[in-house]
C-alpha cells in the first residue's frame, strides 16, 4: 500500500520538479543532498496506511486516501503557471506535497481516540446541537435500544470529526511523529506545512493574516511564501473531481444514506470531463436529476468564488512578488452541463413574509383570541419554573410571582422568573419559530424543567387582541453574578415593523409584557378570573389578578380535584392516577357518574404541564359523557399539540396514553363490579348491572348491524362474561340468570326476544320448540326486553352474526341460532340489507322474504332471505353477481324502507298506533295478525316489488321478458297473517 503510494508520488510532475531542484543544488555545491525528497517519501510511507483508515469513521464519504493526495498534487501542477513553478524552491514544493498527504489525516480516530472524544464537552455540545438527532438518540437510550443509540452517536461522531479534522490532524501528526521528519538540515518547518493544511477549511480572507500565513519567511536561506502556497493548495484540493475518487461500484456498494454524502457522491459521478490549465477550468457533466445538477452548480459557484478571492489576493502582490508568484486563473469555471430527461430551473416556493405573519397572528390558526393570554401565561410559568429550579440548585430561597392586570385597555402579564437579556431577546423572542426552551442553549444548562414552550410562534397570537405591545425584562444570571445583565425594554408596534428600543430602569428580575388592546378585545373584569382558571387549571403557582374593580388571587386546582358543576350526579366508582401507579406522568382522578343529560354538564379538566388541552378521543367514546375528569399530563406522557394548542396530534404518544387510560378504566370497572356483587344481594346486583348497562358505563364499543362494525373490546367482553348475569330459558320454562365465562366454547347458542305475553305464549313451549329444532343440546339465551341497547350490542358482539334464523311454529317467536364454527357463514350485508341463506320457516310452506330479528328495537331491523326469488337470482354466493345487480339491490333496499317506516307509526307506541294492537317489547309479537287489521299491507309490498322489478329490468339486472312474481301473504312471516292468538 505504502510502496504503491510512493511510486505514484514519484511519477508526478511536482515531485520530479522537486528532484530536479535538488539536483540543481547538487551541481552548485557538489554535495549530494536529497534530504527533502527522502523525508517526503518517509512521511508518505507512514501517512498512506493512515489515510486508508478514514472510512472506519466516515464510511459514506468520498475517498480521502493517498490517491486523493496524488490528484491534489497533479492539480497543483496544472494550476501554477510554468514560469512560477520554475521559480518555486524545493522547500516550497515540499510544503505543497506534504499538505496534500496530511490535510485530511485528522479524519482518522482510533477506538481509544473515539472514547476520549465522545466524553468531551465539545462533542456533547455538538451532539445536542442537532435537535432531531439528539432526540432520537435520547429516545433510543430511554427505550434501551442501544443499537439505534449507537448509530445516532456514530453519525454525530462522523460529523464532529469532519468539522474538527483540521485541528485533530495536529494531534495525529504529533502522535505518529510525522512532524519530526519535516525538516531540512536540522531546521523543522512542519509549522508552515500545517498552516497550509489549516487553510483548506477557512475562507480566503483569513489568508491576509500574514502572522499565520506569511508571504516572506525563510527556512534557512530558502524564501517561503506560505500565503501563496495556501492559495494554490486550496484550489487544487477543491478541484479534485477525478472519477477515481468516487468509483461507481463503490457508491452502489456503500449505498450512502447521509444527505451530505449522497450529494457529494452524485456531484462527482455526473462529471464526465474536467480539463484544468493555468488559465482556465472547464467542467463537463451529464446530470440525470435536477438535484444532482443543483449540487454541481452550487459547487461550481463555490469554485468561482474561490477563484475570484484567490486571484484578488495574489494580484495584490507587488515588486518581485508580482513577477514570481502569479495566478492566471481569473475567469469563472466554463461549465458545460447536459440536463438529461428534464429542463433545469431554480423554481421553488417562496414565503410571503407579511402574509405568513398574518396567518400566524390570526384566528385562522388559533381560533380563540383568548389564546393570547394563554401564551403569555405559559411564558411566565416557564420562566418561573426555570428560575425556581436554578435557585434550588444554588440553595437560594425564592418566592415565585405571576400577576395579571386588566386596567382600561391594557392587559399586563408580569412575572419574577428568569427574565431575558438582549441576547435571549434577539436570538429567540424575535425569531419566529425558535423557542429558547427547545434550544441547545437551554439543554446545556441541564435544568430539571419540563417546559411548555415548543414552537416559538405563540407570541404572535397577541396581535389578535392588541395593536401593539411592550416587553420589559431583566435576566437573572447564575454564571457570573458579579456582572448582572442589563434590563431591556422594547416596543413592538406591529409584527411587520422594526422594534423600538428604549432605556429600562427595571431593577427586579423577570419579565413584564403589556398589551395595548384593540377595541373589540375579549377580556373583561368580570370574566378574567374564569378565563385564567380555564387556561391554567393545574399550574403550581397562584396568580394575582388585578382589575379596575378589585384584586383577587387565583388559586389553581390540584390534579384530581373536581369542582362542583352544580349538576347532581350519582358516582359509581373512581379511577386514580398518581404516585402509586405505573402510569408515570399521568396524575389525577376520573369519576364515573350518571345523571348528566348533556356532556357539557360534566367537569372535564385535562391539562398538560398545568395548562388545559383538548381531550377528544382520550377516553372510551361510549363512556365519555359519564366522566368527571381531573388529569394532568407531564414528563414522558406528554401529548403532541398543534401550534395553536387547540388540537391534539393523534400520533403514537396519543395512542399510548389513550390506551393506558382505557386499560385503567377497564381494570377499575372490573374491580368495582366484583366488589358490588360480593357485597349485595343477587336482585340488587341484577338491577345495578342493568343500570350501568343502560348508562353505557359497560359497553362493547361496537355494533354488528353497521356497515363497518368495530370488533368488540376483548377486555370489556371478558368483564361482561364474568360480571353480567345472562337470562336463559330452562327446560321447565323458567328464566334463570347465569354468568357465562365460556360462552365462546359452546358450539351453538340460541337467542330469542323477550316474552312479555307469558299468559298467551309460555316460556316452556318456546324452549321445547327450540330443543326440537336444535340438532344438539345447546342453551337458549333470552333477550329480556328491558330496552337495553348495550346488552343487545354485547350479544351481537360476542355471539357474532347468526348462522340460522328460525321462524318457529309459535306465533311471533323468532330464534337466532349462532355457531362458533368460523367456517359456517352467517348473515352478510349488501346495500343496506342484511341477508342470510339460513332462514328456516316452521310456520307454513311459504318462503318469507324477511323477518325482524328477535330483539329488534326498530321496524327496519330485519334480515332478508337470500333464497327468496326476488333476491336469489341477483346473488352469486354472498356477493352480487355484478355491478348491475348491486345497483338493483340498492333500489330494493331503498324502496322497502318506506314501508318499514310506516310500521313505526302503526305499532305502539307510534304516533298513529292502532289501539287493537297490544304493546310488546318484542316487535314480532306486535306483528302477529297485523294483516287482519291492515290487509292493504300486502298491496303496498306488492306495489313496491312491482316498481322494483321494472327498475331492475331497466337496469338489466332482470330479463325484460321475465314476469315479476306477485307478492302474497306467503312472502311475509307466517304469523303476520295469524288469525287468533291463544296458548296451545
Amino acid at each position: 500500500m505504502s510502496e504503491d503510494a510512493i511510486l505514484r508520488l514519484q511519477q508526478t510532475g511536482l515531485f520530479k520538479k522537486l528532484f530536479e531542484k535538488e539536483n540543481e543544488e547538487i551541481e552548485k555545491t557538489s554535495l549530494v543532498d536529497h534530504e527533502i525528497s527522502q523525508n517526503i517519501i518517509s512521511v508518505v510511507r507512514k501517512a498512506a496506511p493512515l489515510l486508508e483508515r478514514i472510512p472506519e469513521n466516515m464510511p459514506e464519504f468520498t475517498l480521502h486516501n493517498a490517491n486523493h493526495s496524488v490528484h491534489v498534487i497533479e492539480n497543483i501542477e496544472k494550476i501554477i503557471p510554468c514560469e512560477t513553478l520554475k521559480q518555486l524552491n524545493s522547500i516550497e514544493i515540499s510544503i505543497l506535497i506534504y499538505a496534500a498527504y496530511l490535510h485530511d489525516i485528522g479524519m482518522i480516530a482510533s477506538s481509544d481516540d473515539r472514547k476520549q472524544i465522545v466524553k468531551t464537552s465539545e462533542f456533547k455540545k455538538h451532539l445536542t446541537s442537532n435537535e432531531e438527532l439528539y432526540e432520537k438518540f435520547e429516545e433510543a437510550k430511554n427505550n434501551s435500544d442501544y443499537e439505534v443509540a449507537l448509530n445516532m452517536e456514530n453519525k454525530a461522531f462522523t460529523d464532529f470529526l469532519r468539522k474538527n479534522h483540521v485541528q485533530h490532524a495536529h494531534k495525529i501528526i504529533e502522535e505518529y511523529e510525522l512532524d519530526s521528519e519535516i525538516s531540512w538540515k536540522g531546521i523543522p518547518y512542519c509549522n508552515w506545512v500545517m498552516a497550509v493544511c489549516d487553510s483548506h477549511e477557512l475562507p480566503v480572507k483569513d489568508l491576509y493574516n500574514t502572522q499565520s500565513w506569511p508571504n516572506n519567511t525563510f527556512v534557512l536561506d530558502k524564501p517561503v511564501n506560505v500565503q501563496y502556497l495556501a492559495v494554490i493548495f486550496r484550489l487544487a484540493d477543491k478541484l479534485d473531481i477525478d472519477p477515481e475518487r468516487t468509483p461507481k461500484h463503490l457508491f452502489y456498494y456503500l449505498n450512502p444514506k447521509d444527505e451530505i454524502s449522497i450529494k457529494e457522491w452524485n456531484k462527482h459521478l455526473c462529471i464526465t470531463g474536467f480539463p484544468i490549465t493555468p488559465e482556465k477550468i472547464k467542467i463537463v457533466a451529464d446530470c440525470k436529476h435536477p438535484e444532482q445538477e443543483r449540487t454541481l452548480r452550487k459547487f461550481i459557484k463555490e469554485i468561482d468564488k474561490e477563484i475570484e478571492d484567490s486571484y484578488q489576493l495574489v494580484s495584490s502582490y507587488r515588486d518581485n512578488f508580482e513577477e514570481k508568484y502569479t495566478l492566471k486563473l481569473s475567469e469563472p469555471v466554463d461549465a458545460e452541463i447536459h440536463s438529461i430527461g428534464y429542463e433545469y430551473c431554480d423554481f421553488h416556493f417562496e414565503l410571503d413574509y407579511c402574509r405568513v405573519l398574518d396567518l400566524l397572528m390570526g384566528e385562522g390558526l388559533y381560533g380563540d383570541p383568548i389564546v393570547a393570554l394563554r401564551e403569555l401565561l405559559q411564558n411566565s410559568v416557564d420562566a418561573v419554573r426555570y428560575r425556581e429550579s436554578l435557585e434550588k440548585r444554588e440553595g437560594n430561597g425564592y418566592n415565585p410571582s405571576i400577576e395579571v392586570s386588566l386596567i382600561k385597555d391594557e392587559l399586563i402579564v408580569e412575572d419574577n422568573g428568569i427574565g431575558m437579556d438582549e441576547k435571549i431577546f434577539e436570538n429567540y423572542f424575535m425569531k419566529v419559530g425558535r423557542s429558547y426552551y427547545q434550544s441547545l442553549d437551554f439543554r446545556q444548562k441541564n435544568v430539571n424543567v419540563d417546559p411548555i414552550s415548543e414552537f416559538g410562534i405563540g407570541i404572535l397570537s397577541v396581535f389578535m387582541v392588541a395593536n401593539k405591545f411592550t416587553v420589559e425584562s431583566r435576566r437573572k444570571t447564575f454564571e457570573d453574578e458579579l456582572n448582572p445583565s442589563k434590563p431591556i425594554y422594547f416596543e413592538i408596534p406591529t409584527a411587520y415593523d422594526y422594534f423600538i428600543k428604549k432605556q429600562s430602569k427595571r431593577s427586579k428580575y423577570g419579565t413584564k409584557i403589556t398589551l395595548y388592546l384593540k377595541p373589540n378585545h375579549p377580556f373583561s373584569a368580570e370574566t378574567l378570573m374564569e378565563k385564567i382558571s380555564e387556561i391554567a387549571p393545574f399550574i403550581e403557582y397562584s396568580i394575582k389578578v388585578h382589575t379596575i374593580e378589585r384584586t383577587q388571587t387565583y388559586r389553581p386546582l390540584l390534579p384530581g380535584e373536581i369542582p362542583s358543576t352544580g349538576k347532581k350526579a350519582k358516582k359509581y366508582f373512581e379511577i386514580l392516577f398518581g404516585e402509586n401507579d405505573n402510569l408515570e406522568g399521568i396524575e389525577g382522578r376520573i369519576n364515573v357518574v350518571s345523571g348528566r343529560y348533556y356532556s357539557n354538564d360534566n367537569c372535564r379538566i385535562i391539562a398538560q404541564r398545568g395548562f388545559s388541552i383538548p381531550s377528544e378521543g382520550l377516553f372510551p367514546d361510549w363512556i365519555s359523557d359519564n366522566l368527571d375528569v381531573s388529569i394532568n399530563l407531564s414528563g414522558q406522557e406528554k401529548l403532541t399539540l398543534s401550534p395553536s394548542r387547540q388540537m391534539v396530534v393523534k400520533d403514537k404518544k396519543y395512542s399510548r396514553i389513550a390506551n393506558l387510560i382505557n386499560l385503567k378504566y377497564i381494570e377499575e370497572l372490573d374491580k368495582h363490579l366484583k366488589t358490588y356483587r360480593n357485597s349485595n344481594s343477587v336482585e340488587k346486583y341484577l338491577k345495578y348491572v342493568d343500570e350501568i348497562l343502560k348508562l353505557e358505563i359497560l359497553n362493547p364499543g361496537r355494533n354488528k348491524y353497521s356497515i363497518n362494525p368495530r370488533p368488540i373490546n376483548q377486555q370489556i367482553k371478558k368483564i361482561f362474561l364474568e360480571n353480567v348475569p345472562l337470562p336463559f330459558l330452562s327446560a321447565n320454562g323458567k328464566k334463570t340468570y347465569k354468568f357465562v365465562h365460556d360462552l365462546e366454547t359452546l358450539p351453538f347458542i340460541g337467542i330469542t326476544g323477550v316474552n312479555d305475553w307469558p299468559d298467551k305464549i309460555s316460556d316452556k313451549r318456546i324452549f321445547e320448540e327450540f330443543k326440537n329444532e336444535a340438532t344438539i343440546e345447546c342453551p337458549l339465551l333470552l333477550f329480556d326486553g328491558d330496552e337495553n341497547l348495550v346488552k343487545k350490542d354485547f350479544f351481537e358482539g360476542i355471539l357474532g352474526n347468526p348462522k340460522h334464523i328460525l321462524i318457529t311454529s309459535i306465533p311471533g317467536v323468532v330464534i337466532e341460532i349462532n355457531s362458533n364454527n368460523s367456517e359456517e357463514k352467517g348473515v352478510f350485508w349488501i346495500q343496506g340489507m342484511f341477508l342470510t341463506y339460513g332462514m328456516v320457516n316452521n310456520g307454513n310452506n311459504g318462503t318469507p322474504f324477511f323477518v325482524h330479528i328477535p330483539y329488534a328495537f326498530d321496524t327496519e331491523e330485519v334480515i332478508f332471505n337470500a333464497r327468496h326469488p326476488l333476491i336469489f337470482n341477483l346473488l352469486e354466493g354472498r356477493k352480487p353477481k355484478n355491478e348491475i345487480c348491486l345497483k338493483a339491490l340498492g333500489v330494493l333496499s331503498t324502496s322497502l324502507s318506506s314501508i318499514f317506516n310506516q310500521l313505526i307509526n302503526i305499532l305502539p307506541p307510534g304516533v298513529y298506533s292502532d289501539s287493537r294492537i297490544c304493546y310488546s317489547k318484542n316487535i314480532n309479537y306486535m306483528l302477529i295478525g297485523i294483516l287482519e287489521y291492515y290487509p292493504e299491507m300486502i298491496n303496498k309490498f306488492d306495489h313496491v316489488v312491482q316498481e322494483f322489478w321494472r327498475k331492475a329490468q331497466k337496469l338489466g339486472a332482470v330479463s325484460s321478458i321475465e314476469k315479476c312474481p306477485k307478492f302474497t301473504a306467503k312472502d311475509l312471516p307466517w304469523f303476520w297473517n295469524y288469525k287468533k292468538l291463544s296458548e296451545k
